[in-house]
């Protein structure tokens, strides 16, 4: 009976761990505050967004909270279900689990009537939709479930996915989420994008990781109008 309550507040506190972010709501991304221009969110889903965040100290705190309670799930319940859960808690503490619990509150909190819309890059880019999208309840719903459902794997085309972002019609501002180790390599991309943005689009950047090429994020930022800021604030 003792073992059973256990597991229950274990598997309680998982469960937490994983969805209470999912309920909140913000009016900033990482300090960039939530602005009136068309927002494109560049999102890095390559196998390296799959290596570990430390991020914040708050993040740190929960993310050993939750390993632990994953652990502790694991070796009571044992099976499959413990283990899904163990993976399911490892998964957030990664860059790309860094991004989920910051981007969706971000996204849940954009005003009626805010422009925007994802895209994703690994080896190809994938695009959430051809066209922006208007924030109201329904968008807002649909792309965090695209968020929360983006797993990492494949190369990093950072050139590509900048390329496809700054081509998507009425775009004002991008904010690219990323370890900035591009396989082009850094010089390649900035050398690229200061010949293709024209149109002065805003180009923010955050880095995730303690491996993350910060001064190809701080230049590519700088060059393009843009706030440069790491997962670690």
């Amino acid at each position: 009976m003792k073992k059973n309550l256990i597991a229950v507040a274990l598997i309680t506190i998982c469960t937490l761990f994983q969805s209470c972010y999912v309920m909140k709501k913000s009016d900033d991304f990482y300090k960039i505050e939530t602005s009136n221009l068309n927002t494109l969110y560049l999102i890095d889903i390559s196998g390296s967004m799959e290596g570990i965040d430390e991020g914040s100290v708050k993040d740190q705190v929960m993310r050993e909270v939750g390993d632990t309670a994953g652990n502790q799930v694991s070796k009571i319940i044992g099976g499959k279900f413990g283990s899904l859960l163990g993976k399911q808690v490892a998964n957030e503490a990664t860059k790309l689990g860094a991004v989920k619990r910051n981007l969706i509150p971000a996204i849940k909190g954009l005003p009626d009537g805010k422009k925007f819309i994802i895209f994703t890059f690994n080896n190809d880019v994938t695009k959430q939709s051809t066209e922006f999208k208007v924030a109201d309840n329904v968008s807002r719903t649909s792309s965090n479930v695209f968020v929360k459902n983006l797993k990492a794997g494949g190369g990093t085309n950072t050139l590509e996915g900048l390329l496809e972002a700054l081509s998507m019609h009425d775009v004002q501002e991008i904010v690219l989420m990323s370890d900035g180790l591009p396989n082009s390599g850094p010089k390649v991309v900035l050398d690229e994008i200061s010949k293709v943005n024209t149109n002065n689009i805003i180009i923010h950047t955050i880095a995730f990781g303690d491996d993350a090429d910060l001064d190809f994020m701080k230049t590519l930022a700088e060059e393009n109008n843009g706030k440069f800021i790491t997962s670690k604030i």
